[in-house]
């Protein structure tokens, strides 16, 4: 199959998990790094992330090289700006703020060649650079590209969860994800993000998602923490299979944070660590 399956779909189909993270510094070597710690894709943030489609094209680049799924979240859901983040090689599209099943249709067909009678409205172009033109031919990419790219929907809008049964209806998503930064923010709740009412909706929004039969991703903090251990054991339990954990920019801070938070703790308690670090 041209040019190899999808590796997240062919995990998914082998009920094993698949791990991920957002991108959104113009960085090759952050994909890279990712695929070194065991990330199964990057999603390469063209929403949030500082850059364009020149720079997301080479941390495509790098994604193939390592041996990571490259997604992209795009800005919007115009059809030119599907079309070419997935002429680029991206293997799979997060696609923002979906509120209808309409959009939800649109969005699939704009991602799908026409064949037969499945609705798709994707232009095409051989000498695109995912159809490898010098290396296979037309119809083996249609194919390939029908059947593997994956499609992500994001539901971040109090409108996107009332219409959340009829968008779960529409053939054709891999997974759908809950956007729950956007809706803390338009449901104006005080405190933490990760607010009760927050895992309130999204306990609903995952039961009604597993009703349909539709994959959801599942955001944890960390696995390197206990609780983020025992998280993601009771998640996969449920048979939940996507987790993102974060973006780069989080993960960098934290690390960040570990490495100077004995100098701020000051010099007494950092010496004290220094020396504890030395008693076997």
């Amino acid at each position: 199959m041209y040019p190899r399956p999808n590796p997240l779909k062919a995990r998914l189909a082998a009920d094993e998990h698949i791990l991920g993270l957002f991108v959104q510094t113009p960085s090759p070597d952050a994909v890279e790094i990712a695929a070194a710690a065991g990330f199964h894709y990057a999603i390469i943030d063209l929403e949030h992330g500082s850059f364009g489609l020149t720079e997301a094209l080479a941390m495509i680049r790098a994604a193939e090289a390592s041996g990571i799924c490259p997604l992209v979240r795009v800005p919007d859901q115009s059809p030119a700006m599907l079309r070419r983040v997935v002429e680029a090689g991206a293997m799979g599209v997060y696609v923002p703020d979906v509120r209808t099943a309409d959009q939800a249709r649109a969005a699939i067909a704009a991602l799908r060649f026409k064949a037969g009678h499945n609705g798709g409205t994707r232009g095409a172009c051989p000498t695109a650079r995912a159809a490898r033109p010098r290396n296979a031919g037309w119809h083996d990419f249609v194919r390939w590209s029908n059947d593997e790219l994956m499609v992500c929907l994001l539901v971040e809008s109090a409108q996107g969860l009332r219409n959340l049964d009829e968008i779960l209806g529409v053939p054709g998503i891999d997974t759908i994800v809950l956007g729950r930064f956007d809706l803390w923010h338009e449901l104006g709740l005080e405190g933490d993000r990760y607010h009760e009412e927050i895992d309130r909706i999204f306990e609903d929004f995952a039961s009604r998602a597993r009703a349909a039969g539709v994959r959801y991703a599942t955001r944890l903090s960390s696995l390197e923490h206990a609780a983020a251990r025992e998280q993601w054991q009771a998640a996969m339990a449920r048979g939940e299979r996507v987790f993102t954990l974060g973006s780069d920019r989080q993960l960098l801070l934290r690390a960040f944070e570990a490495a100077t938070a004995p100098m701020a703790a000051g010099p007494g308690v950092a010496a004290a660590q220094k020396l504890a670090l030395r008693v076997p």
